[in-house]
């Protein structure tokens, strides 16, 4: 990372992935904050991927190629990489030979070549970036000032976070690490399980579709903040219009006041808030609480449902202290955070993860390797070495109890290539459900820790900076010590 005045960065992003060790504040601050540009070849994707691998969330960024094609300062033709675009702007010749772009930057120490490779990166993208909108290189005043981000944002209007879309004909567009990507196979991305909805797969081009499929912003605020108050006037709690008016069609209720929206009862509600102070009674803001922003938020369960599910039912209903409205990136880049303490719980408890099918389903070596044999005969034929032909027949035959001296048919062989691999693993329990029990065997207390757990959990790795009023780690915890005491009756299927 590289800023205007020449001060340069180098993050060690391999140190961080295992999830034990923080992101520094400072750096989340910087990447997250909304009126600080991010400008580069290809940023907009990178953004996808530190979401996607370290749950870092990277907004405001600005890709170079698009200001380019803007100003005509460059032909298509000529090629958009970062390279292309140093050399025919600046006069400024880039690195990037195979030898240096693909040595080991996992190494403990990095070499002064590998160091002066990304910081020439960083520092040539923010000298483009100048050069493009005619501004000074040199650090002044006007960049430090507070109306410095709403100026270069108006020069860089329409293009702010948005995914470079190239045409076929356009040249040399892709950065190294695209191109390097390009040139291996997809790996297939798999959501953690949870019952939140999940985003997709931050590395497919799903053209036209920023959010992806399998989930979508809010397209009308969560809450409402009507009220509901008892015969007396005590305020109950708040809801949504819908339900407040389902109380007024029954008779049972009478409007008291428009705005805000309140409700009293005709009837003795079956219970009361212990006090005023209560987190039911607070208003609360359409926004993403991480980050503030307000035109796109989803819920976040921040206690998984595949835990929940399994509470008693006690604590399970009235849970809606553990919903809360994130923005996409920041509900992704939660979802990443929330994979390192599944894992976390499953080494602990030893509750192995996966969707349902990829536990209940155990895949069968033995069977996976005759399954092989039998299709690299069919396609190789006699195209394989004698000896290694042999091989496969023998494995072949004795998986099927077949004798050595009797010939493998291209019926037997094709029975073979379509051998279901997959068994039915008959100990199989629920990461989820494995995870609560252990918990569970302590009693309330033990469920009241997983679930504080969470809580703290989403607090520490996500900072949240809008969080409604009396949220709490503890909530309802001392409630139900009161009602309950340690007789809570705790069955688990």
């Amino acid at each position: 990372m590289a800023t205007y005045s020449g001060l340069c960065v180098l993050v060690r992003l391999l140190a961080f992935r295992s999830g034990q060790q923080p992101f520094p504040l400072s750096l989340t601050e910087v990447l997250r904050h909304p009126h600080i540009l991010k400008v580069g070849v290809g940023c907009f994707e990178d953004a996808k991927r530190l979401v996607r691998d370290y749950g870092l969330s990277l907004t405001c960024t600005v890709d170079l190629r698009y200001l380019a094609l803007r100003q005509r300062q460059t032909s298509v033709n000529n090629g958009l990489s970062l390279k292309s675009l140093a050399a025919d702007l600046l006069n400024i010749s880039l690195d990037k030979s195979l030898e240096l772009r693909c040595s080991d930057w996992e190494a403990d120490q990095l070499t002064l070549e590998q160091m002066t490779y990304a910081a020439r990166d960083a520092q040539v993208s923010i000298a483009l970036f100048l050069h493009l909108l005619s501004l000074q290189s040199e650090a002044g005043p006007a960049f430090s000032s507070g109306s410095s981000f709403s100026e270069l944002a108006s020069r860089c209007q329409g293009l702010v976070d948005v995914p470079f879309r190239g045409r076929g004909d356009g040249g040399d567009m892709a950065s190294d690490g695209e191109r390097r990507r390009r040139s291996r196979k997809p790996a297939v991305y798999e959501s953690p399980e949870s019952g939140d909805q999940q985003v997709p797969d931050p590395r497919k081009n799903n053209k036209r579709k920023p959010l992806g499929v399998g989930y979508s912003a809010r397209k009308s605020p969560l809450y409402d903040n009507c009220f509901l108050y008892a015969p007396d006037g005590q305020p109950l709690c708040t809801c949504d219009k819908k339900k407040a008016k389902w109380y007024l069609d029954k008779g049972i209720g009478v409007l008291q006041s428009e705005d805000p929206f309140i409700v009293r009862l005709l009837f003795e509600p079956s219970g009361r808030p212990d006090s005023q102070q209560d987190y039911y009674l607070t208003a609360k803001e359409n926004l993403c609480v991480v980050c503030g922003k307000a035109d796109s938020y989803i819920r976040k369960n921040i206690v998984p449902h595949e835990y929940r599910r399994h509470f008693p039912t006690e604590m399970k209903d009235h849970n809606s202290h553990d919903i809360l409205l994130l923005c996409t990136t920041c509900h992704a880049a939660s979802n990443v955070h929330d994979s390192f303490l599944k894992q976390q719980l499953a080494d602990e408890f030893a509750a192995p993860q996966g969707c349902e099918e990829g536990v209940r389903l155990l895949e069968d070596s033995d069977r996976r390797r005759v399954r092989s044999a039998a299709r690299a005969l069919l396609s190789a034929g006699e195209g394989l070495p004698e000896q290694r032909r042999e091989e496969l027949q023998v494995l072949i035959k004795n998986f099927l109890s077949i004798n050595e001296e009797q010939e493998l048919t291209d019926e037997v062989l094709q029975q073979a290539a379509s051998l279901e691999t997959r068994i039915l693993n008959e100990t199989y329990v629920p990461h989820g459900l494995k995870v609560v029990r252990a918990h569970a065997g302590q009693g309330l207390r033990g469920l009241m820790d997983l679930e504080r757990c969470w809580r703290q959990h989403f607090l520490t790795t996500m900072q949240p900076r809008h969080l409604p009023p009396l949220w709490s780690v503890d909530h309802n915890h001392s409630k139900f010590l009161r009602k309950y005491g340690a007789d809570l009756p705790i069955n688990l299927n």
